[in-house]
């Protein structure tokens, strides 16, 4: 529309043109990763999908305007075995997540670019982004995962209710304050509930699917969410993104020999 401001770092808003002189700077490349997920009757499936489209956006805002950076589509699909018998879930294997990464990768270097950031949202997603790093760096391809970087000890600061499970945090406190914060239009807070499931004994040491011994997908107390502590986490969390997504750049421009953006 005419009067709006394009976003240069969107590629999907950008033509041929405009393609071309992004390239020349041979920006890092923004990759958001989330999954199509249950997550409770208070937030959608698509919850961390909105988390990591926005977070990029976000992270684009408050990167160092000398950092140039290109910001690619949400790749909206990821490994949810866990709650794969979820309702709202619809998930891929970790092969098919770490293959498409690895492929927009190459894509990219056949540009000249070789630095690559996923946002991710979500934490199944882990061990497919492992992968794939270590198939890239075997390709000269630099891909740096960020899940909430920085986030642990500012949550320690805003948690008012305990968490369910130390290693695990889902549609609870925390994740619905992030949506609240970022994506506040998709979040039904008179549906919140609080969900503290007996975990198996063993359950550090054998798979079980969520769904056979919780009925719900939230782990934790969504209730005590606020947009605030969203708000005050992902300050810090971007801040932490855009100094490594500016030392990113700076190595790259090193290792290739060219002047930094002035």
């Amino acid at each position: 529309m005419s009067g709006m401001v394009k976003d240069k770092t969107d590629i999907t808003g950008l033509n041929d043109s405009e393609m071309v002189e992004a390239l020349a700077a041979r920006p890092v490349l923004i990759l958001p990763i989330g999954a199509v997920e249950s997550h409770g009757d208070h937030l959608p499936a698509g919850t961390d999908n909105l988390l990591a489209a926005r977070l990029a956006e976000e992270l684009a805002r408050v990167v160092d305007g000398r950092t140039p950076l290109l910001r690619l589509p949400v790749l909206p699909f990821g490994q949810v075995w866990s709650l794969g018998d979820a309702p709202g879930s619809f998930g891929v294997s970790n092969e098919t997540v770490t293959r498409t990464i690895v492929e927009i990768a190459m894509s990219a270097k056949a540009k000249g670019l070789s630095t690559l950031v996923v946002v991710n949202a979500h934490l199944g997603n882990a061990v497919a982004i492992r992968d794939a790093q270590r198939m890239a760096k075997e390709e000269g391809i630099v891909i740096a995962n960020f899940f909430y970087p920085g986030a642990e000890a500012l949550i320690v600061t805003q948690r008012e209710k305990p968490e369910a499970h130390a290693a695990y945090m889902h549609a609870c406190e925390i994740e619905t304050s992030y949506m609240l914060h970022l994506a506040p239009e998709h979040v039904d807070m008179s549906k919140a509930i609080a969900n503290y499931p007996q975990f198996p004994p063993d359950f550090s040491y054998v798979p079980y699917r969520w769904t056979e011994f919780s009925q719900s997908p939230v782990l934790g107390d969504a209730r005590a969410a606020t947009a605030q502590k969203g708000r005050i986490i992902l300050e810090a969390v971007l801040a932490n993104m855009a100094m490594q997504v500016a030392l990113l750049y700076a190595r790259q421009s090193e290792k290739q020999g060219m002047p930094r953006s002035a």
